[in-house]
């Protein structure tokens, strides 16, 4: 981190900048950096709080009004200009915008660009059924082999808004993903997404073409944007929004991807077989190959990066989300140094805090445990950050399996964010479970992986050069080879669990 001006920064000199902004559940973050990466100023705005109880009938469902992103997105922005310490200096070097957002959240835009809609949030699970007749829709079309599209994507909340709410429905002129709504308002028109939001609402990345199935529902497919790649230029900034924001007029919207996506170019990792966990509320998994990988099981998806790469990954129910339920107001470094004594240790915990799992396995019944049962925290504690460690690697071993079948792909480092890679317990002990080396970045901040993808379009030639110039990696963890022994007992009684309870049902190495 800098001293926030441009005289302080790395060569100094009047350098061309770029913002990156994240669309999270909780609020936007924004991210200024220059050429090598180097960070001006980060900023945070929380979403404003709705206390509303649910009604036992809508149990599941997940809204957000669209209009509080942009405030927490507006908010966000401005106090980044104002950190640099020099705003209309800085303004006057920023060259492009990139917006990441939720993967799988849609909203209904009308003709005045104003939401028709509620934004069904990525983990609204209300349309169900409209996913299960997709689903039979989807492998009718394209016969046997093809992935559910399960509850989640866009095209069954669509599909599900064009049912129970008609009238909305008739008022919505274009549905947007979270990343587009931001990023229509700034250039102030939509109808335009790109290819790593759209995939969870029917985009066919091997075809570069909507599915040819969406078309029988002809109300949905008439409102489906037009795709563009990642990196392409959305428009610019209109001259009313860069005069209330601050930002320079004719500044470049860029597209951009998901929120997981963008958190992986955040990682650093560049090279094919290189992983990249992001460990936050859920743990989410991308490996770097160099073809579409097909998983008929439905545990994987697969985005794709500009220059033909592509992710397959998926993402855990189980991730950090026991540390907010189990441990709310704990000091997390001294747990962390009481855990550390007591790790490796025979308590297997399976830390899930909700019923249903999707990954590495797929168990609507799955609920959670620890086997035997403790109520110390720090023996909790241990065993919770050491089952989070158990299901990563677990992750792991269907991505070496979907990967390994045809390419021979030897995988490479682990390049880890989120807020869980905060901890260096947690680090170390994820090395040595799983056996691999970790890698720390500087930032592991989404919003920085948009400002990365934002400079590949502008101030770099491409996205591996925009990488490799801006991503540092703070720390290295390499596993204890005599730890990692230990633990491969641990990681099979922990298998033996899961099958027992009926969640793993085929074999795993």
């Amino acid at each position: 981190m800098t001293d926030g001006s441009i005289a302080g920064r790395r060569g100094g000199g009047p350098d061309a900048l770029v913002m990156g902004v994240d669309l999270g559940t909780g609020g936007a973050r924004a991210v200024i950096a220059d050429a090598a990466g180097d960070i001006l100023a980060t900023s945070h705005a929380d979403l404003e709080a709705v206390a509303a109880a649910t009604p036992p009938e809508r149990q599941g469902w997940h809204e957000q009004d669209p209009e509080a992103w942009w405030r927490a997105a507006k908010r966000a922005i401005r106090d980044a200009l104002r950190q640099t310490g020099g705003t209309a200096e800085v303004a006057a070097h920023l060259r492009a915008i990139c917006v990441d957002g939720t993967s799988g959240t849609v909203v209904g835009i009308d003709l005045d660009g104003n939401p028709a809609t509620p934004a069904l949030m990525y983990n609204d699970a209300r349309a169900a059924e409209e996913a299960r007749q997709l689903d039979g829709l989807a492998r009718q079309h394209a016969g046997a082999g093809t992935a559910p599209v399960s509850a989640a994507p866009g095209i069954a909340k669509m599909l599900w808004i064009e049912r129970h709410l008609p009238d909305a429905f008739a008022a919505t002129h274009i549905f947007a993903h979270q990343a587009d709504f931001i990023a229509g308002r700034l250039i102030g028109r939509f109808g335009t997404t790109d290819y790593s939001n759209a995939l969870k609402s029917g985009f066919d990345l091997t075809t570069d073409a909507w599915a040819g199935w969406i078309d029988q529902h002809p109300g949905v497919r008439a409102r489906l944007p037009r795709v563009v790649a990642p990196g392409d230029e959305l428009g610019q900034v209109s001259e009313r929004v860069a005069a209330a924001l601050g930002l320079p007029p004719g500044m470049a919207v860029i597209a951009g991807v998901t929120d997981g996506t963008a958190a992986f170019l955040a990682s650093g990792a560049r090279c094919a077989g290189d992983d990249n966990t992001t460990l936050g509320t859920t743990l989410v998994f991308k490996r770097l190959v160099d073809r579409h990988v097909e998983d008929p099981a439905g545990l994987l998806y697969c985005h794709k990066l500009p220059g033909a790469s592509w992710l397959p990954g998926a993402a855990s129910n189980v991730g950090g989300e026991w540390i907010r339920t189990d441990f709310p107001g704990a000091d997390l470094r001294r747990l962390d140094r009481l855990a550390s004594e007591l790790l490796p240790t025979q308590q297997l915990c399976y830390p899930l805090r909700t019923q249903g799992e999707r990954f590495p396995f797929k168990s609507p019944e799955a609920t959670g445990f620890c086997e035997p049962e403790v109520a110390e925290p720090a023996p909790r504690y241990a065993a919770c950050l050491q089952g989070t460690a158990l299901v990563e690697r677990l992750g792991y071993a269907v991505l070496d399996g979907a990967t390994r079948r045809r390419d021979s792909i030897t995988p490479g480092a682990v390049h880890a964010t989120g807020g869980g890679s905060r901890s260096d317990v947690w680090m170390q002990l994820r090395a040595d479970v799983c056996g691999r080396t970790y890698h720390r970045p500087s930032c592991h901040e989404s919003a920085f992986g948009s400002a990365i993808l934002a400079a590949a379009s502008t101030i770099h030639q491409n996205l591996g050069e925009a990488s490799q110039a801006m991503v540092t990696i703070a720390r290295t963890f390499h596993p204890d080879r005599t730890r990692h022994q230990m633990y491969d007992e641990i990681y099979q009684r922990f298998l033996r669990l899961l099958e027992q309870r009926g969640f793993l049902t085929r074999s795993l190495p």
